[in-house]
């Protein structure tokens, strides 16, 4: 009895632990998160940004072709909190590559001045966000910048086609 008592409460300790903390940060007055960061911590600290994820609903054939052009890339998305394209076009992103599992997916969060203490966004000529990167075996093989041409489905289709040449 005593020893079951002690794991609960070794358990207890252990989950609460692993809890998720803020990871918010502030830069010139401004509240933000700050280098590398997990779909799971921003929608911790924006939850707004989840119930944005949730409500989108991408076009079910488009994404059926993704996930059919797919194949092991990273995608890196830089992107600020801080930023209305990025409220609008990061959890969208993400609930289009959802269960696509050949993409490895690092998010970057940078502050006004695009920078980061993670993720090299000068190295990757960051400009504005959100940026998504679509990296094959080191390369760069295309991005979205800001906003999509068409829309985030047809961009990232026209960006795996290409490298397929389908």
């Amino acid at each position: 009895m005593r020893h079951s008592i002690l794991l609960s409460i070794l358990g207890l300790m252990i989950s609460c632990s692993s809890a998720p903390k803020s990871c918010k940060v502030v830069i010139k007055n401004t509240e933000m998160l700050y280098g590398e960061v997990s779909r799971e911590q921003l929608f911790y600290d924006y939850p707004f940004w989840e119930e944005a994820y949730k409500q989108f609903q991408p076009d079910s054939a488009e994404k059926a072709h993704i996930a059919k052009l797919a194949r092991p890339m990273e995608i890196k998305i830089f992107f600020g909190t801080w930023c209305g394209d990025s409220r609008r076009n990061v959890p969208h992103f993400l609930k289009i590559v959802d269960g696509i599992s050949a993409f490895n997916i690092k998010m970057v969060a940078v502050d006004r001045d695009l920078d980061a203490r993670e993720g090299n966004p000068e190295k990757w000529r960051i400009k504005r966000v959100p940026t998504f990167i679509f990296i094959e075996q080191g390369r760069e093989i295309g991005r979205i910048v800001e906003n999509p041409v068409n829309s985030l489905e047809k961009d990232m289709i026209a960006i795996l086609r290409e490298e397929n040449h389908e």
